[in-house]
């Protein structure tokens, strides 16, 4: 019969016994649609992209990139544009992230889009 090893004496085997433990607090800061600050601006295909910042949002300094309906006005939207999604009024139809990554993303969509 073989001879089974329980144990290792290997310390890789073991890791150490501190474990650090980081509590990650959540900052409410929901944007206030009438105080923003249009940055960039193309339209694609008639879609409007807009890199809009949100000078009370924390996350990504709050800075947001939103995409608008196919011939959407965003010059009559100029006192009020909220970033969130819903059924009715001057919703946008997608949202990345506020990198260079996330506006190329949403050029491609853009050009892709009927």
């Amino acid at each position: 019969m073989g001879v089974m090893k329980l144990f290792s004496s290997d310390s890789r085997d073991c890791p150490g016994t501190e474990r650090v433990i980081e509590k990650m607090i959540r900052v409410n800061s929901t944007p206030d649609p009438t105080k923003f600050t249009v940055k960039r601006k193309e339209v694609i295909r008639g879609y409007p992209i807009l890199l809009i910042n949100y000078p009370d949002v924390k996350n990504y300094e709050g800075n947001k990139i939103l995409m608008f309906p196919k011939f959407f006005d965003v010059g009559e939207n100029t006192r009020r544009i909220d970033p969130h999604f819903f059924t009715n009024g001057d919703s946008p139809i997608a949202r990345f992230e506020p990198t260079k990554f996330g506006w190329e993303m949403a050029r491609i969509l853009a050009e892709n889009l009927p």
